[in-house]
């Protein structure tokens, strides 16, 4: 069977192969988006999902594999490239910190049950692959081969950050070759490491995260993404999120959201859907010393809405009419594998400090509240 994929062109799917993609596993995640924030609330490009993401990832996979340093870990890299995205939730890291709260388990560990399930644990095992070693991969625990997948630089990371940007006009062409970078890993006494001489080659996948995630710290993203988070905040009160949601496709829990939920997430997800946008109201951005005030609110979701709650009461307002976002840049990160040539051993340094920040959006029925609403965020967060 032949696979078409926007990165990395056509090419070849075995039989065996294609037993592992109709499992209910990768089956559920064709209808995940790459995107946390559902692409048909965001004016951009179309977004492709987690499969078409972990097949790329799979693609990558085999072509390291093929070097000799890295066959040993061979068919379980692959299996555990293919299925690093099968427990994410609907709408992937914007839903997973309820689902830490409800469940106890992140997207990593939530794959555990959809692994170990029959379909899914007989395709692995056919395949050849060892199920055990290849949950631990996904989820950081098989050093240091896990860090091929789970890691600061990863298979993972060196395919989304393309796709993602490319997909929804962040970024017009390739600013780098994944397969080029599969280059730079090395194995170095016994350690994982990078070759020295692709350190400009990674800097190209440094910049394009931050042109990625330029957008994804965006207005564009960030209202509709505070809006479906505000959503879930409201159901998550009212006793309507259960374990079982989190085993949902994106379109059937924004089906769940929008007709089954209480009124209010109902109205959130409507208007979503529809671009009725809401409008920026205030905004705290800090470098990376913030104060313990900024952090908690940037770290604890339950506390990053009681912003909105405490901006909604004191305007006078219904508390579905105000948003809020909190949390630390992701942009440029530090690379913690060492950068190795010949004798010369270099530290990676990221090209930018990371950031904090807070923003606030309104209704836009209460946009004349914009100037209150500055004055309240600072004085909550003593700015």
């Amino acid at each position: 069977m032949q696979y078409l994929d926007p990165l990395y062109g056509r090419f070849e799917i075995s039989d065996e192969t294609l037993k592992l993609f109709q499992t209910k596993a990768l089956t559920r995640i064709r209808d995940i988006s790459l995107s946390a924030v559902p692409p048909l609330a965001t004016p951009s490009g179309m977004i492709g999902s987690r499969f078409e993401h972990s097949v790329g990832v799979s693609y990558l996979a085999e072509k390291l594999i093929a070097k000799k340093e890295f066959a040993e870990i061979g068919k379980n890299l692959y299996v555990a490239a293919l299925m690093h995205d099968v427990g994410s939730p609907p709408f992937s890291h914007i839903t997973e910190r309820l689902m830490e709260d409800l469940t106890g388990k992140d997207h990593e560990e939530f794959a555990e049950k959809i692994l170990f399930a029959n379909d899914t644990k007989k395709a692995v095992e056919n395949f050849g692959a060892d199920i055990d070693i290849v949950y631990k991969m996904i989820t950081g625990n098989y050093k240091p081969w896990s860090d091929l997948l789970n890691g600061s630089i990863d298979l993972d990371n060196i395919d989304n950050s393309l796709r993602w940007g490319m997909a929804i006009g962040a970024i017009e062409n390739k600013a780098y070759d994944p397969e080029d970078l599969l280059e730079a890993y090395c194995w170095k006494d016994g350690k994982l490491a990078l070759k020295l001489n692709y350190y400009s080659e990674i800097q190209k996948w440094e910049l394009t995260r931050r042109l990625v995630y330029d957008v994804v710290y965006s207005d564009l993203n960030l209202i509709p993404e505070t809006m479906l988070f505000r959503g879930l905040q409201f159901a998550y009160e009212n006793g309507d999120l259960t374990e079982d949601f989190f085993d949902l496709t994106d379109s059937q829990a924004l089906y769940v959201l929008e007709h089954r939920f209480n009124e209010k997430t109902q109205k959130l997800i409507r208007d979503m859907r529809r671009w009725f946008i809401y409008v920026p109201a205030g905004k705290i951005t800090v470098d990376d010393n913030p104060s313990e005030t900024i952090r908690t609110f940037c770290t604890d979701w339950k506390q990053r809405q009681k912003i909105a709650d405490i901006i909604a009461e004191s305007i006078g307002i219904e508390r579905e009419f105000v948003t809020v976002y909190a949390g630390k840049d992701k942009g440029f990160k530090k690379i913690h594998l060492p950068f190795i040539g010949g004798e010369k051993v270099i530290e990676h340094q990221p090209l930018q400090k990371l950031f904090w920040r807070i923003k606030v959006f309104i209704h836009p029925k209460y946009e004349d509240k914009v100037t209150q609403v500055e004055e309240i965020l600072e004085g909550i967060l003593g700015e």
